[in-house]
């Protein structure tokens, strides 16, 4: 025989759904409350803390498992092991970022990989120096874009390294120097400019100047026109929008518009003045190293774009043909000497072999002719 204790009923089927649905809601507040005081230490986009964090390991997930190309690593580097090469390869992705850097709008993000090192405004260099039985020594700024920065490229593969190793083959007993790499992914004629002026301010003081640009001059065309930074859309969002926006606001990528010609301007005026832009920053770039008295080379780069005779059979590079290279490029080379700039673009006509390692970026054995021929033009004494 049972008994029952007085005053207790067994919960029905409909008293546990209720039940356990009161707990998890409260399970829910418990862990949003946790999260806010993890997230909400300053504002959040999304008004709920577990959908940030979801957001962020989202984003987490979506970064390390970004595809990487490694077969063109492979076809440039054949003496290096498929692990070196994919090694690289990851590195160039995990470090193609961008931080807020004052004055002149961003720089890439610092990095310390074992083939890939950036710091503060500076690609590591290797070698950086070379030093002779000379009592002085030179110090040499490149500038550039993503080429110069030596995208997907080692430190030593990068053309201030190559440039230094050449210089020490040619010139034992020459003057002792030590080299500086300023290039920055994106960066064009006019960043550089700013780039440039950024650093006399603060005490910076070369002896030689280098700088390589025409791709992103022609290439982010838009930006170039109206002397834009590459990133320009996105700070008038925040200032525009999303100052006012209380967390609520989502950044719109426009980038592509960056590419693209535009429907206002007839074409041929436009072109010129892009032209016009390009050697005009020349100009004010080479005006603030005289100003300082250091020696200034320009040199406009070789393109993927122009004069490729390989285009079409190289299994690495961009395949575009009818571009604006095809009317900018005869202009500009026209136009180099009396602007004092060297024509590079002709580099790419009779080549053969692996001349990039992506798309639009050098291989390490065609950086070493860049090098090579910005060694050639420059008198160092």
């Amino acid at each position: 025989m049972t008994t029952k204790t007085p005053g207790k009923k067994p919960l029905g089927t409909v008293g546990k759904i209720i039940l356990s649905f009161v707990l998890m809601i409260l399970l829910l507040v418990v862990v949003e409350g946790v999260l806010s005081i993890i997230l909400y230490q300053q504002k959040a986009p999304e008004k709920l803390a577990s959908i940030e964090m979801v957001k962020l390991i989202k984003n987490r997930f979506v970064q390390r498992t970004f595809p990487v190309n490694v077969e063109p690593h492979y076809l440039v580097r054949p003496d290096s092991s498929k692990t070196v090469n994919k090694t690289i390869a990851d590195e160039a992705i995990q470090s193609n970022h961008f931080v807020e850097q004052s004055w002149i709008e961003f720089r890439n993000m610092d990095f310390n990989g074992k083939y890939m090192h950036m710091s503060g405004l500076n690609r590591r260099t290797n070698p950086d120096s070379f030093f002779t039985s000379s009592p002085d020594t030179a110090d040499i700024y490149f500038f550039g874009g993503s080429t110069m920065f030596g995208f997907n490229v080692l430190d030593n593969e990068t053309i201030p390294s190559q440039f230094v190793n050449l210089y020490k083959e040619r010139f034992p007993q020459g003057k002792s120097i030590r080299v500086h790499n300023f290039g920055i992914p994106t960066y064009y004629s006019y960043q550089e400019l700013m780039l440039l002026s950024n650093l006399i301010y603060n005490g910076h003081r070369p002896d030689y100047a280098v700088f390589l640009d025409g791709i992103n001059d022609f290439w982010f065309a838009t930006s170039a026109y109206y002397r834009q930074s590459y990133f320009s859309y996105v700070f008038r969002q925040v200032f525009d929008k999303g100052l006012a926006s209380n967390g609520d606001f989502q950044l719109v990528d426009s980038a592509d518009n960056m590419f693209l010609d535009p429907k206002n301007i007839p074409l041929d005026q436009y072109n010129i003045k892009l032209v016009t832009n390009y050697f005009e920053n020349i100009q004010n770039s080479r005006m603030m190293c005289d100003m300082i008295g250091a020696k200034s080379y320009f040199f406009t780069q070789p393109s993927p774009f122009y004069n490729y005779g390989n285009q079409q059979k190289d299994p690495i590079c961009f395949k575009d043909t009818n571009t604006r290279y095809n009317y900018i490029y005869p202009i500009v080379k026209q136009r180099a000497p009396e602007n004092g700039v060297v024509f590079l673009g002709d580099m790419l006509q009779d080549e053969q072999g692996y001349p990039f390692v992506d798309g639009l970026h050098y291989s390490p054995a065609f950086i070493r002719k860049v090098a090579s021929r910005i060694l050639d033009e420059m008198k160092i004494n």
